[in-house]
């Protein structure tokens, strides 16, 4: 990945980001960051559920972008898990979550959602574990945020399951770490591609 494209990668990641810690001022005024889920500010007839869902697919885009360019670096396993986990993304962008609050909604748009937010779970953790794996036994931050994602990647969700008052802010979380990672990656990429000094000619 060369530098013009992972600053395109960080930027839909930005953006995408923007949009999520956005989104809560958007929707009605009964919704609870703490308690609501990201995707409840993208809900069904939710007035000002288009913030959540353009940040769903700027993320879904730029995860796409990436793992178009990471080559043999992510491998083939790492490639395709994200390649599944940004299509998922778009995916969630386009099928809504039923809202909060009482109002008509369709179960098949829900139920197509949370497949969509399962399969993505999944491909994240695959897709993170295949890519650590592929790097090799090397001891360094990167392989701490790998670890880091993958933990999180299993008790966010857990959390989510378990303690639905405060399910928002776990996967708020659970977003944030995964910005974090893609974004690292982006970086490291282009640093890969980038010509050594002792080889400018």
């Amino acid at each position: 990945m060369d530098r013009l494209s992972a600053t395109v990668v960080v930027a839909l990641l930005a953006a995408s980001a923007a949009c999520v810690a956005l989104a809560p001022l958007a929707v009605p005024e009964t919704y609870d960051l703490v308690r609501h889920s990201v995707s409840e500010a993208g809900g069904q007839e939710v007035p000002g559920a288009w913030v959540a869902r353009t940040g769903f697919v700027l993320l879904g885009l730029a995860v796409l972008l990436e793992a178009a360019f990471a080559r043999e670096t992510w491998g083939p396993w790492g490639r395709s898990a994200h390649g599944v986990y940004g299509t998922a993304m778009v995916l969630v962008g386009a099928f809504s979550h039923r809202p909060w609050y009482s109002a008509p909604w369709d179960r098949v748009e829900d139920s197509l959602h949370s497949v969509a937010a399962t399969t993505m779970g999944f491909a994240f953790v695959i897709g993170v574990l295949a890519v650590g794996i592929r790097r090799g036994p090397h001891p360094g931050p990167v392989r701490v945020l790998d670890t880091v994602a993958i933990v999180a990647s299993v008790v966010l969700p857990l959390i989510m399951w378990t303690a639905p008052d405060v399910q928002g802010a776990a996967q708020r979380l659970l977003f944030a770490v995964c910005y974090t990672w893609f974004a690292v990656e982006a970086l490291r990429l282009a640093g890969r591609a980038a010509p050594h000094p002792d080889r400018a000619t």
